[in-house]
C-alpha cells in the first residue's frame, strides 16, 4: 500500500448557513419568551409536582436571553467566535497578498473575538462600576455603559469608513447591515430598554419583550456577518482548500 495527497475543495454554502442560523435563532428567542411568560404569569398554568417545578425553573434560566452562563450565552459566544475565525482567515489571505487593507481585516477579527469574550464575561456591564461617580442620568441612559458603547460605535465608524468605501457595493450593504443590526441591538435597543426601566421597572413582560428584541438584533447582526464573510470567501477565494490523505491500494 502507498499513500498520496489529494487536493479537495471546501464547498462554501452561505445561504445554508443563513437559513440554518436564522431558524435556530428564532427557536432560541421563542423559547426565551416562553420562559419569561412562565416567569411573569405563574397563575396561567398549574404545577403538579416538585419535579415539574424544577423543570420549569431550569428551563427559564437556560433560555433567558437576559441572563448569563446559559444556552443563549453559549450560542452568541459561539457565533462571535465563528465570525472572528472567518475574519482571521480572510486577514491571512489578505496578508499573503500584501493587500492594502489587510490590517483592517486583522483588527476586525480581533474586535469580533473581543465581542465573544465580552459576551462570555459581561465585560461591558462590569464597566458600569467605574461610572458610579457620574450623576444618575436615568431615562435613555439608565444603563450608563451605553455612553461608552456610543463612543466605541463612533470611533469604529470613523476608523473603518475608508475601509468600507473600498468594498464592492454588495459587501458594503452586507457589512453595513451586519453592523447596523448588531450595534442597533447592543446599544440602540439598550437605550430603549433603559428608558423603559427608568419609567416602569424591569419586572414586567414588556421589558422581557424588549430584551428579547435586543438580543434578536444582535443575533441577526452576527448571523448576517457570518453570511457576509462566507459570501466574501466564496466570491474572492473560491478555491481555498485543504489537503487530505487518501490511502490507495497497489494494483497487483
Amino acid at each position: 500500500m502507498n499513500s498520496q495527497q489529494q487536493e479537495q475543495s471546501l464547498r462554501i454554502r452561505p445561504k445554508w448557513a443563513l437559513y440554518f442560523l436564522g431558524g435556530l435563532e428564532i427557536v432560541i428567542l421563542l423559547l426565551s419568551l416562553l420562559g419569561q411568560y412562565l416567569r411573569m404569569f405563574p397563575d396561567s398554568y398549574s404545577i403538579y409536582s416538585h419535579y415539574q417545578d424544577n423543570l420549569i425553573h431550569y428551563f427559564m434560566i437556560l433560555f433567558d436571553v437576559n441572563a448569563e452562563a446559559n444556552i443563549t450565552t453559549y450560542y452568541s459566544v459561539s457565533m462571535a467566535i465563528a465570525a472572528s475565525f472567518l475574519l482571521f482567515l480572510i486577514a491571512y489571505f489578505k496578508h499573503a497578498a500584501k493587500d492594502r487593507y489587510r490590517f483592517y481585516w486583522a483588527v476586525l477579527a480581533w474586535f469580533v473575538l473581543y465581542i465573544s469574550m465580552d459576551d462570555a464575561s459581561v465585560i461591558h456591564e462590569k464597566t458600569s462600576r467605574y461610572l458610579k461617580g457620574l450623576t444618575t442620568l436615568g431615562g435613555w441612559f439608565e444603563y450608563k455603559w451605553v455612553i461608552i458603547g456610543l463612543v466605541v460605535v463612533g470611533v469604529f465608524s470613523i476608523s473603518f469608513f475608508r475601509f468600507w468605501l473600498n468594498l464592492d457595493n454588495r459587501y458594503k450593504i452586507l457589512f453595513l447591515m451586519s453592523a447596523g443590526l448588531f450595534f442597533g441591538g447592543a446599544v440602540g435597543a439598550e437605550l430603549i430598554g433603559g428608558r423603559w426601566v427608568s419609567s416602569f421597572g424591569s419586572k414586567n413582560f414588556t421589558y422581557a419583550l424588549l430584551t428579547t428584541f435586543e438580543q434578536g438584533l444582535q443575533y441577526g447582526g452576527l448571523t448576517m456577518l457570518v453570511y457576509s464573510l462566507l459570501s466574501y470567501l466564496e466570491s474572492y477565494y473560491p478555491r481555498f482548500s485543504v489537503l487530505a490523505k487518501d490511502i490507495v491500494k497497489e494494483n497487483k
